[in-house]
């Protein structure tokens, strides 16, 4: 596509009358040089050079007014004093111009500019602008948040569903073309947030405060699961069974959504919204995975409970189930070591015998990993296997989670993941804190940064999906699956831990505008952004008959705005209802 020249808006530089001329040359050069100064930082969308010119050509009009103000003033000084003023002026004025053009900007330097001189949009607020009749591309605007060393100013070219350049700030101009341009300002440009475990059937539902209490801390899984035929039917867990209805996962599916999700890996998934892993081979997921919830069989479960200790080496092995019909090498993503006692951590040790043998056929991950001990944490980074952890639920159902120190020492690679709502968090951006609040800057010792909580959420869990390659990442070739998120401060980082869906001003999948929150854009949306929930705007096809979802927006809110169901996000900045307390717990009775 031939690429044309498009300005972006941006405040005109002032000259003469509009400055307002002082009385004297060495105050005019001080004015002079603060209407420039003000520009250049204000108008970052424009190439400096193109800045340089409009100056130097409005210099000599500034400085003939000048001098002829000078002369009206003083006119008994009008002959050689006059003339050496004007060349003084012109020659001072002039090179001060060439310095503060050439100069190099704070933001070029990884310094982050205020809100206030953000450009376009109005601060803390993102501008659309359509795009050409023909167009493809889509062009982002705002700090890109490329990697752990911070944000940088600059913007996201998309082509399409793909990431094709990432144009540094002196090229935004020029680059922006026939493009549908969000210019978000000074707010954070980041990859999307993965969810690599979340039980989606079941997600749409939460305990009531008198269920939560009863909860004791338990040893194993299979102490809480109705079905498993382990425990006191007394402590088993009350939940309702998985959902297949379209209306009930398309509203869990946003809720994520909502919050900066760009994929989500479990059971139960729509069209339309954020994009699916999972076993199942449907329309609906975009990626196939192996996403087996427990690896080993009920019989080879009770084998494992009736050992008493670790088996010798070789002499007790323990194949985990594989889900048949899915491609080769699709990655294997189950449960293991979910608990405390003897069992949980044999099913660690054993799932890590058969990665040992296997690594070569596909990417291994491993959800939980609370019983896992010193002898597993070394080979977790030997075998390349990723933890993904789910600490809100760990703490709520086994009173603590895997050993987080250990496992930095032994340079494990982490991602993060919600679990489900009825132990987990409600989404991404809950989970983020909890996880912050037991290992990061909310506790007493912090051994994980903000940035660090960013990788797991993003690259990492692209990663544990062998996605690596495919999204996680702005980077040219990967998905435009992306999230923009309000700039509060010049941490970014910090900032997403702060942040709410109401502090989530916009969401990307595969580069289109899925859903925001309306009291972040100045202007109009685009167009097929027609649904609303409070101030969150939704940007989907409804009804949709090809695509599984034969209903309005109206029947989705209609169908699961009940008190038991989970809300979308949080009312004015109030906790969820009934969401699991994040904080550790002891058992009341020794461990089986």
């Amino acid at each position: 596509m031939r690429r044309t020249h498009r300005r972006l808006a941006c405040p005109t530089p002032r000259y003469g009358r509009d400055t307002g001329m002082p009385r004297n040359r060495a105050h005019t050069l001080q004015s002079l040089a603060a209407s420039i100064s003000a520009g250049l930082r204000t108008c970052r969308s424009v190439p400096k050079i193109a800045w340089g010119n409009l100056i130097v050509a409005g210099a000599w009009r500034t400085i003939a007014r000048a001098n002829q103000q000078s002369i009206v003033m003083n006119g008994a000084r009008i002959g050689t004093e006059g003339a050496s003023a004007t060349s003084w002026l012109a020659a001072a004025f002039l090179s001060l111009t060439m310095l503060m053009v050439a100069a190099p900007d704070a933001s070029a330097a990884g310094e982050s500019d205020s809100d206030e001189q953000a450009s376009a949009a109005p601060a803390g607020m993102c501008r659309f602008t359509a795009g050409g009749p023909e167009s493809e591309e889509t062009f982002i605007v705002g700090n890109l948040l490329t990697g752990m060393d911070g944000a940088r100013y600059g913007a996201v070219l998309i082509s399409g569903d793909t990431i094709v350049e990432l144009v540094p700030e002196g090229g935004i101009e020029s680059a922006a073309g026939d493009a549908a341009v969000y210019d978000c300002g000074r707010n954070y440009v980041s990859p999307g947030l993965i969810n690599p475990h979340e039980h989606t059937r079941y997600s749409f539902q939460m305990l009531t405060p008198q269920d939560r209490r009863k909860l004791p801390v338990y040893a194993h899984r299979d102490e809480w699961i109705p079905e498993s035929g382990v425990g006191d039917g007394a402590n088993k867990i009350r939940y309702k069974d998985g959902t297949d209805d379209a209306k009930t996962l398309f509203w869990i599916e946003l809720r994520h959504l909502l919050a900066g999700t760009t994929l989500i890996s479990g059971s139960g998934a729509v069209r339309g919204l954020a994009k699916n892993a999972g076993s199942r081979q449907r329309p609906e997921y975009e990626y196939a995975g192996d996403m087996r919830t427990f690896p080993f069989d009920p019989e080879a479960m009770q084998r494992i409970r009736e050992l008493r200790s670790f088996p010798d080496p070789g002499t007790e092995a323990f194949r985990p189930e594989l889900t048949e019909d899915l491609p080769p090498r699709v990655p294997y993503v189950p449960h293991v070591a979910e608990g405390t006692n003897l069992v949980a951590r044999l099913e660690g040790r054993f799932f890590l015998d058969y990665v040992a043998t296997h690594k070569s056929l596909r990417r291994f991950s491993l959800i939980h990993g609370v019983g896992l001990d010193s002898g597993d944490f070394g080979r977790l980074g030997d075998l390349d296997v990723t933890l993904i952890w789910s600490p809100r639920s760990n703490v709520a159902l086994y009173g603590e989670t895997a050993d987080i120190p250990a496992l930095l020492r032994e340079n494990v690679r982490m991602a993060i993941g919600t679990d489900w709502s009825v132990s987990g968090s409600y989404n991404m951006l809950e989970e983020l804190r909890c996880a912050a609040k037991l290992y990061g800057s909310g506790s007493g010792s912090p051994i994980l940064s903000s940035a660090d909580l960013w990788q797991m959420a993003t690259g990492n869990g692209a990663y544990a999906l062998g996605l690596e390659d495919v999204t996680g990442k702005l980077e040219a070739g990967l998905a435009a699956d992306i999230m923009v998120f309000r700039k509060q401060s010049d941490d970014p980082f910090d900032d997403l831990l702060r942040a709410t869906a109401a502090e989530v001003v916009a969401t990307f999948v595969d580069g289109r505008l899925r859903s925001g929150n309306r009291n972040g854009f100045s202007g109009a949306l685009p167009d097929g952004c027609q649904f609303a929930v409070g101030a969150h705007f939704v940007c989907v096809e409804l009804p949709d008959e090809a695509g599984g979802l034969p209903f309005g927006f109206g029947e989705v809110l209609r169908a699961n705005q009940k008190e038991d169901i989970v809300p979308l996000y949080r009312e004015n900045h109030q906790p969820f209802p009934n969401q699991a307390e994040c904080a550790a717990r002891k058992r009341a009775h020794p461990e089986s």
